[in-house]
């Protein structure tokens, strides 16, 4: 017999979704980049010349970073997540913590560079290591969208997961 006091556990969500939120999300985080990138170039000058410029690069993903942990440990809800209906919990459902936050980005952050990189391996004509990156990317799509959590590595290394919230319910007028 289950307690009506406690609620029902969120279902995860699909790939699907997972995919189009991504896709807002990144609109979203471009904007936020474009503007953080705007404001330190007007105060520093700095070009892709400047020996400073990988200095420049880390800030601009440390601005990354601070965007998505800020959203996902309060709340575990960014805009592009609001509207898709989804949170992030920890594994058990507990608060993101600032440390759930930064392995999940840095995680998500190198499978990005290794999707670019298979990207760059086709335009150059290395067939082999695009296609090397091909399986090992659509291997985990087909993993996570088979697995009972329908979790994926970064879900898996930094101990979270995305849920579905419920849809918003019409009140009677």
């Amino acid at each position: 017999m289950t307690d009506p006091q406690t609620p029902a556990p969120l279902p995860p969500i699909g790939i699907l979704r997972r995919l189009v939120c991504i896709l807002y999300e990144s609109m979203l985080l471009l904007a936020v980049l474009m503007l953080a990138a705007l404001g330190i170039t007007l105060l520093t000058g700095i070009t892709e010349e400047s020996p400073l410029f990988p200095l420049f690069t880390l800030l601009i993903l440390c601005v990354a970073f601070l965007y998505f942990g800020g959203f996902w440990t309060r709340g575990g809800v960014s805009l592009a997540m609001q509207t898709w209906r989804i949170q992030l919990v920890g594994r058990r459902g507990q608060t993101v913590t600032w440390m759930h936050a930064m392995r999940r980005f840095l995680t998500a952050l190198l499978q990005w560079v290794v999707i670019l990189a298979g990207i760059q391996a086709w335009r150059t004509g290395l067939w082999p290591v695009a296609l090397g990156v091909l399986a090992v990317v659509g291997g985990g799509l087909i993993w996570s969208w088979r697995h009972p959590q329908k979790l994926m590595l970064h879900d898996l290394l930094s101990d979270t997961r995305l849920v579905r919230l419920p849809d918003h319910k019409k009140k009677g007028v």
